[in-house]
């Protein structure tokens, strides 16, 4: 009898959630030895993960190019991945620019910091605290002043604006709805691309490049109305006159829970591998040296 060598793809509708995986982490090395005993040797094949294998609220991609609408070289739609058709439009003049080597020589839209931003079509279902946030950007100029990439309300502070990364004072830090007692860090960020997360929740925490940065206690979100609107390039509360956000925004990721350090780890290591970032994750990141598979 001659045993040939045989290639194997295990891929069975593995969806990326925390019970699945545990399921998965068992079940394939018992899998692995039956093969071994009765096919021969073989190859275990596994894709790379994406947040297609989970639920999201909002995901945009600007690696994916046919998610973007182009007028000339400016963006005029950026088009939600996340199946609930929440793409992100702007029909005036102030379209950002698309770049394909905007950030570490991968694709990007550029905002201006002077007016540009997307209005995405509806932010139902994002009025909650109960969710996690995920962005890849880079701020081009150190300027001092309030910057935000992304935003939803368009109110005072205290009725609920959600943001994701604020820049102030050349420090970072993020909030779903109103949070008190959040601390800005300590030291000042850099204006190098960086992955930012804030997991929502009775305490909220930010996170940059896999490290913890802040934490928050939610107040409320009393007088948030999906009405007020969400944008990407700009946060528009009325309490504030300026928070345009000048510089690159290539992936943002929406999903409807608190995210578990197990997912929120996973999320973070598909973004650092895809975007290049993987030298800015710490150390003991699980996914710092090889990007998540299914």
């Amino acid at each position: 009898m001659v045993l040939r060598m045989r290639r194997w793809r295990l891929n069975s509708g593995y969806n990326g959630a925390t019970d699945q995986r545990r399921t998965q982490a068992g079940t394939i090395p018992m899998l692995k030895h039956y093969m071994e005993r009765n096919l021969g040797q073989f190859e275990f094949v596994y894709g790379l993960w994406t947040p297609a294998q989970i639920t999201t609220e909002l995901w945009l991609d600007a690696d994916d190019a046919s998610t973007i609408t182009l007028n000339g070289s400016n963006v005029s739609a950026w088009n939600d991945k996340s199946g609930n058709g929440r793409n992100a439009t702007q029909t005036g003049t102030a379209q950002p620019l698309y770049s394909s080597t905007g950030l570490n020589n991968r694709p990007a839209l550029d905002f201006d910091g002077t007016d540009d931003d997307l209005v995405l079509s509806s932010v139902s279902n994002l009025n909650s605290v109960s969710q996690s946030w995920f962005i890849v950007a880079k701020r081009d100029n150190a300027s001092g002043r309030t910057e935000i990439p992304f935003g939803i309300g368009n109110k005072v502070e205290s009725d609920g604006l959600s943001d994701i990364p604020r820049w102030t004072d050349n420090k970072m830090y993020s909030q779903l709805g109103y949070v008190a007692n959040r601390p800005a860090p300590v030291s000042v960020i850099s204006d190098a691309p960086y992955i930012n997360c804030v997991t929502g929740g009775a305490v909220q925490l930010s996170y940059t490049n896999g490290t913890l940065i802040g934490t928050g206690t939610t107040q409320s979100l009393s007088n948030f109305s999906v009405s007020d609107g969400g944008y990407v390039g700009s946060g528009r509360a009325l309490s504030f006159s300026n928070r345009y956000f000048d510089g690159k925004i290539s992936e943002l990721i929406i999903v409807p829970s608190v995210a578990t350090t197990q997912d929120r780890q996973l999320i973070e290591g598909y973004l650092a591998h895809k975007w290049g970032l993987t030298a800015n994750l710490p150390a003991d990141h699980p996914y710092k040296n090889s990007a998540p598979t299914v």
